[in-house]
Parts: structure tokens; C-alpha cells; sequence
């Protein structure tokens, strides 16, 4: 018996609708699954097209502001996806930056309507 894949990664939010409209208009992901779950609450996952692994919206129990990412996205090019969330209204924190960590990687860093530090990066 082998494991297969990661079913979805949690990422907290103060606010779901917020967060739903944020990550479906200006990163582009695509609403997998939004069901009743407990009271107001929803059970909420996205998705990258093609992807196996979902975003699932967790409760946020702090105010956010991490500096740690709660997320890593790859991008083909990540210039070009900062070009593109930036005419968005995407604020970033770091503009796409040589990797520390391997000079042959690129990535950016941004805050989404949550607080959560996320990272684009290449391949």
C-alpha cells in the first residue's frame, strides 16, 4: 500500500468570502468544493486546474501578518505572474528575487486578503 498525493494543504482565514474572491479573481484558482459545515462556517476547497492537491480554508484563530509563507505556489515564470497579480492590486513584499537557496530559482513573495505571506516560485 502507497500513499498517493496530498489531498489539500489548510490555510487560515478571518474571512471566507473575502478570501473565496481574493484567490478566485486575482490568483485564479477554481472553487473544487463549497458546502455547509459548522454554522457559519463553510467547508471550502480550491484548486490549481490540473493540480491534485486543493487549498482548504481553515478557521484563523490570530490576526495573521505571518512573515513565515503559508504557502508555495509554482509559477512557469514568476515575472510574468508578478506582472500579472500586481495590475491586479496584489501588494507584494518581496519582488522576484534569485532564491537564496538555489541561484538557478526565482521567486516573489505577497500578503493575501488574510494576512497569510505566500510565495511564488519557479521550478
Amino acid at each position: 500500500m502507497m500513499l498517493k498525493f496530498v489531498k489539500f494543504a489548510e490555510l487560515p482565514v478571518m474571512d471566507q468570502d473575502r478570501a473565496l474572491r481574493f484567490y478566485t479573481e486575482k490568483i485564479g484558482l477554481k472553487v473544487a468544493q463549497d458546502a455547509p459545515y459548522m454554522g457559519e462556517w463553510r467547508w471550502i476547497e480550491l484548486e490549481i486546474p490540473g493540480a491534485e492537491t486543493r487549498i482548504m480554508f481553515t478557521k484563523r484563530q490570530d490576526e495573521g501578518n505571518e512573515d513565515t509563507p503559508r504557502l508555495v505556489l509554482i509559477a512557469d515564470s514568476v515575472d510574468a505572474m508578478y506582472q500579472e497579480l500586481n495590475k491586479k492590486g496584489v501588494h507584494f513584499t518581496k519582488p522576484p528575487t534569485t532564491a537564496p537557496w538555489n541561484p538557478s530559482e526565482t521567486f516573489a513573495q505577497f500578503r493575501d486578503s488574510e494576512g497569510n505571506g505566500i510565495v511564488i516560485g519557479s521550478n
